[in-house]
């Protein structure tokens, strides 16, 4: 139903100012008339619209108009707000091109103030324009939403010129509707698509008939019958071509209430669905509001509990690869990524799978952690990034490994599979890159926040309502991907038992209680350290201390402060984690403190600095035994050597079987030689219980101290533009950029010809114009942006549009051009 015409030409809407504004005659002018605040909705509703910048507002209108950028946005779209989208498309369809707030409310079941939020939202996105009582929806939003909006059927006027047997009996057909010859086709359209004369109709239909366009509304327009009857003889008498009592079908095809299509083959026309509907485009109201989230009660001290203990455990795993890789980096792989075996490597040195050790890596080179070192034989090391970041508290560090995982481009879950091609994933490959993964993260968040503080979520359940917030959308629906994203937020901490962590919820939610990712800005910081705050006071405060133990272990009551906990790693093993970490020594630990360059005296010192105990007799005596022992046997180059002032012990390496592949012979009583090269013979004779050393040419030590290692400075990676929206800070300048050539265009003056200024119009008026001009012979003035992204425009003599090139003849220089229709701005009359 079409607005009245009050509400149509020469209506004016408020402008900027407060005053009274002309009524915008397209998308440009809409744009080109909104405040800051919208555009800046408008870009961050869409991220792809401000990559690269646009060159001024008719730029961005054009890029806003395009089919693959509307698509995007009408997918990101929740069920609800797909529903008023189809509404305007239909009523738009009817009323002229355009719907108003009053018409797409009743055609939706919906209240006006609900309506009219959604419709400012669906403006502010840029899919509609016009006011704030008439909406225009972009010129390819139909072909986006589908064929078939709300379930409706093609229109009638369009069937008909597609149908070759319907449209040549117009006259039998407005006999049968009581249509005057006069008013022919269009006169029978007319009558077809008035809701009352339709409801009169269907009075005197058969039985059955209501039934049978009752289904094909409820299940779609389009149907399936025996042999559509394509031939209707209207002018039989009887009216319906049948012999007896027409069928419903029979009696529905000779009066266009059904349509044609193939033999078997029938459509019901968009006007009849109105009807059967009430007038409404929706069988049902529209439900704007997704459907209730169930869930289950979770104590808040449990929640938090699990929520801080998973977070200092990631915290834990990124830091321990660091230290791996700084003392063993990994190679790259020729193309690209980490291999297997060196991803299986460190997950056993982390004491992990394979899976959570890929999401370690995946994060930590994200984070800007872990970076190539750039040389010929490249390899994943840490950065210096890695050196300022261990330096913070738990909570700083695991709110930055947090707000990077919110905005990774990436699904670790992929590595170790395969892809398109059947080869395997490794990690930090580009074949574990999923762009769309960001989004989905924020959309399962911002459902789990939906529910009340003390509840969770189960996993199939959250599958249901990203369904309802993006029904058109892939990814959403991908249930794989969700519970691979769940499980990610589970294992970092900003989840547990399907409900937010108190840590993750301050790292979600912005001044005004709303959930968004936080961004690289002071308010971005802000939320991290307060989510930092809040996971530092949730775990027990670093302690210093550690309790000796008779049975060579040392128990940590807490988590270590890192200097302790490097230091005690260095001369005991891991031996389980919990509550409490329990640290084994033994002969191999002890040894590889002496090896770094500690003495006996050292380690002894340092164990009775940091124990609340003495140090137990047992423990002193170990570390006494195997320092003694050290280095009694020297290992040096030859192939390599072995000297020892003890001749017995290198009779008895020569007479051990186990040592026989290392090649040994006696050059004088001290000193053996063996053919095998230095590290091979300290593994070995290391094996038979000996503590031999490394020695030097000059006959000193060889110290086993951990080589460092690092990459120069890197950058982080940087969030994929035109995937994630853009801060408000980039928004904001992007509109600055705007305005700046808007007052460009304005400025540019005019050609020696006295070309008018050609003003930025909607690009489906543009093309439509210039097809015109085309068919008429009618030269125009065309605006157009340059390869350079400058405003130009050409007095031209159009000569044809296919495709997305528009052929134009230059009436200045008498040359053929061709223009990309995507670099068209406008056009003005030439």
């Amino acid at each position: 139903m079409p607005p009245p015409p009050a509400a149509r030409a020469g209506a004016s809407t408020s402008g900027p100012g407060g005053g009274r504004a002309p009524t915008p005659r397209s998308l440009a002018d809409d744009l080109r008339g909104r405040p800051e605040a919208s555009l800046v909705a408008l870009l961050r509703g869409r991220p792809d619209l401000s990559v690269p910048v646009p060159a001024d507002t008719g730029a961005l209108a054009v890029r806003a108009s395009t089919r693959h950028s509307v698509q995007r946005a009408v997918d990101a779209r929740s069920r609800g707000e797909l529903d008023v989208l189809a509404a305007v498309v239909v009523l738009a369809a009817r009323g002229g091109g355009s719907a108003t707030t009053a018409d797409v409310a009743a055609a939706c079941g919906l209240p006006q103030t609900r309506t009219r939020e959604v419709l400012g939202r669906l403006r502010d996105l840029g899919l509609l324009w016009g006011t704030a009582t008439e909406h225009h929806p972009v010129a390819v939003l139909g072909d986006a939403l589908g064929a078939q909006p709300a379930g409706l059927g093609p229109s009638l006027a369009d069937l008909l010129d597609t149908s070759a047997p319907v449209r040549p009996r117009a006259g039998a057909l407005g006999r049968l509707l009581q249509v005057p010859a006069a008013e022919g086709v269009d006169g029978v359209l007319a009558r077809l698509a008035d809701p009352p004369a339709l409801a009169a109709l269907l009075e005197d239909a058969p039985e059955g008939t209501r039934d049978l366009l009752a289904r094909l509304d409820a299940g779609g327009p389009l149907g399936q019958v025996a042999r559509a009857r394509r031939e209707v003889d209207v002018d039989r008498e009887g009216g319906d071509g049948t012999d007896g009592a027409p069928t419903p079908l029979d009696w529905s095809l000779a009066r266009a209430l059904l349509v044609p299509v193939a033999d078997d083959r029938v459509v019901l026309p968009r006007e009849l669905g109105l009807a059967l509907r009430d007038g409404r485009v929706h069988r049902e109201p529209v439900a704007l509001d997704p459907p209730p989230l169930p869930s289950r009660p979770v104590p808040a001290a449990r929640r938090d509990g699990l929520a801080s203990g998973a977070a200092a455990e990631a915290v834990r795993l990124v830091d321990a690869l660091g230290r791996a890789l700084g003392e063993r980096s990994a190679p790259v792989l020729r193309a690209g990524g980490l291999g297997v075996r060196e991803l299986g490597r460190l997950s056993t040195e982390l004491e992990v799978d394979t899976g959570t050790a890929a999401l370690v890596v995946e994060l930590a080179a994200a984070a800007g952690l872990v970076a190539q070192d750039g040389e010929a034989d490249a390899a994943w090391a840490p950065t210096p990034r890695y050196d300022d970041w261990a330096e913070g508290s738990t909570g700083e560090r695991w709110a930055a490994l947090a707000a990077t995982w919110l905005a990774l481009p990436r699904l670790p879950s992929l590595v170790g599979g395969r892809d398109d091609r059947g080869s395997a994933v490794a990690a930090l490959s580009d074949a574990a890159a999923r762009p769309q993964a960001p989004m989905v993260r924020s959309l399962l968040l911002t459902a789990v926040m939906t529910v009340a503080d003390g509840e969770g979520v189960a996993t199939g359940d959250l599958a249901e309502r990203l369904a309802w917030l993006r029904p058109r959308w892939a990814p959403a629906r991908d249930t794989r991907l969700l519970e691979a994203l769940v499980g990610e937020a589970s294992w970092l901490g900003v989840l547990a038992s399907g409900a937010l962590g108190a840590a993750g919820r301050a790292l979600l939610t912005d001044d005004a209680g709303a959930l968004s990712l936080p961004e690289e800005d002071d308010e971005g910081a802000r939320r991290r350290a307060a989510a930092a705050a809040v996971l530092d006071a949730a775990l027990p405060e670093p302690v210093s201390e550690v309790l000796l133990q008779a049975d060579l272990t040392a128990v940590a009551p807490g988590p270590l402060e890192r200097d302790v906990e490097m230091e005690l790693s260095l001369a005991a093993d891991v031996d389980s984690r919990g509550g409490a970490t329990v640290y084994r020594f033994d002969g191999g630990t002890v040894r590889r403190a002496l090896d770094a360059g500690r003495t006996a005296d050292d380690v002894l010192a340092f164990l009775a600095r940091v124990s609340a105990t003495p140090v137990p007799q047992p423990l002193e005596y170990l570390v006494r035994d195997v320092a003694r022992r050290h280095g009694r046997v020297r290992v040096g180059s030859a192939g390599a050597y072995l000297r020892s002032d003890d001749e017995a012990v290198l009779t008895e390496l020569l007479a051990e079987r186990r040592a026989a592949g290392l090649g040994l012979r006696r050059l004088a009583p001290t000193v053996l030689v063996a053919t095998a090269d230095p590290s091979e013979v300290l593994r070995v004779v290391r094996g038979l219980g000996l503590a031999p050393a490394a020695e030097a040419a000059d006959g000193g030590l060889v110290l086993d101290r951990p080589v460092v290692r690092r990459t120069p400075p890197r950058r982080a990676p940087q969030r994929v533009p035109g995937q994630t929206p853009p801060s408000e800070q980039v928004a904001r300048s992007v509109v600055a950029a705007l305005r700046a050539g808007d007052e460009a265009v304005a400025a540019a003056p005019p050609s020696p010809s006295g070309a008018p200024l050609v003003p930025p119009a909607d690009p489906a008026l543009s093309l439509a114009e210039l097809r015109r001009a085309a068919d008429e012979r009618r030269p125009l003035w065309v605006g157009y942006v340059d390869t350079a992204g400058g405003p130009r425009r050409v007095h031209a003599l159009p000569l044809g549009v296919d495709g997305g090139r528009i052929s134009v003849r230059d009436l200045t220089s008498g040359e053929d051009r061709v223009l990309s229709v995507h670099r068209v701005t406008g056009t003005a009359p030439g």
